[in-house]
């Protein structure tokens, strides 16, 4: 049976309906003329849109992160890298707020998320504002992450914690860090 629950994953997952916007591009808002929204972005064949090639893995990536015996709840292919990065809480669109302020070195990170390893806990259902260092893919770049989960490090020493990605331009560089 065709419900709406059916139909959404049918549907470019970066196809900003309210908007009638392709939420991959980075540079600006793309309006997408309609024979293309009802083409690409409202059908199945979203996956051979030229814009989502140029700004998503290729097949043989997505069909990894999408493996669910690979990854259990994991659904982006991760690096093993160590970066430094500042934390910073933040509101919802990145202006930094309250007093939280650390520096952080990354055990891995994905085009979704990563996991981070510093002294103090981050807030309980935060979001945070960090920024990479310059030996970084993109020197200092910055962006938005929901904390997703922190517990103590093995040692007891500091604390560790799963970030995830709240803003498209991080997630397209990541995307890039990792086809490299």
């Amino acid at each position: 049976m065709d419900t709406p629950e059916n139909r959404d994953n049918e549907i470019c997952p970066y196809f900003l309906q309210d908007m009638k916007a392709c939420g991959l591009h980075t540079d600006g808002i793309y309006l997408p003329p309609r024979p293309h929204v009802l083409t690409y972005c409202l059908s199945s064949f979203y996956r051979n849109c030229s814009t989502y090639e140029r700004y998503c893995l290729s097949e043989k990536l997505h069909q990894i992160q999408t493996d669910q015996s690979l990854a259990g709840r994991r659904r982006f292919l991760r690096i093993a890298r160590q970066r430094n990065v500042l934390i910073r809480t933040c509101d919802p669109i990145g202006v930094v707020s309250g007093d939280f302020a650390e520096k952080a070195t990354t055990v891995d990170y994905s085009q979704g998320g990563m996991r981070i390893v510093m002294e103090k806990e981050i807030p309980d259902d935060s979001l945070v504002l960090f920024d990479f260092d310059n030996d970084f893919l993109i020197p200092c770049l910055q962006g938005i992450a929901r904390l997703c989960w922190s517990r103590r490090d093995e040692a007891g020493r500091g604390f560790e914690a799963g970030l995830s990605f709240k803003d498209q331009f991080s997630q397209a560089v990541l995307a890039i860090e990792l086809t490299q």
